[in-house]
């Protein structure tokens, strides 16, 4: 008995266009992986706090942790820092309104370093 083994050939241009495809999608997953990279760098906004104010609004609130629990609880009011982020010129510096909880609040001084990028923001 003869057994013979038969191998198919590929042509040469579909291994190249399956090299340079790979290549191509390596590239963009560096590229997009960079990218978001400097997006969250740009959100990062350190300023100085320039004002505290409190509004006295008491209210129940209920909410819903990320497991998706229940918990109700008192709100005194609300609690909020005026940041000013100098902006990209670094001539000019623009005031952020920053909501905090009552812990955050109390802790921080006027004139101290805040970053503002994890927080909600009002321009």
């Amino acid at each position: 008995m003869n057994s013979r083994v038969v191998r198919t050939r590929l042509p040469v241009r579909v291994l190249a266009a399956a090299f340079l495809l790979g290549l191509f999608l390596i590239g963009f997953l560096v590229l997009a992986i960079w990218q978001s990279g400097s997006a969250i760098e740009k959100a990062r906004m350190t300023g100085r706090v320039v004002a505290k104010e409190f509004i006295p609004a008491p209210e129940q609130q209920v909410t819903i942790d990320r497991k998706g629990a229940l918990s109700a609880g008192e709100s005194s009011g609300e609690y909020i820092l005026t940041v000013e982020v100098a902006t990209d010129d670094k001539r000019t510096k623009k005031p952020y309104d920053v909501w905090v909880n009552k812990k955050r609040y109390e802790a921080v001084k006027i004139g101290d370093a805040f970053d503002v990028g994890p927080y909600l923001v009002r321009e």
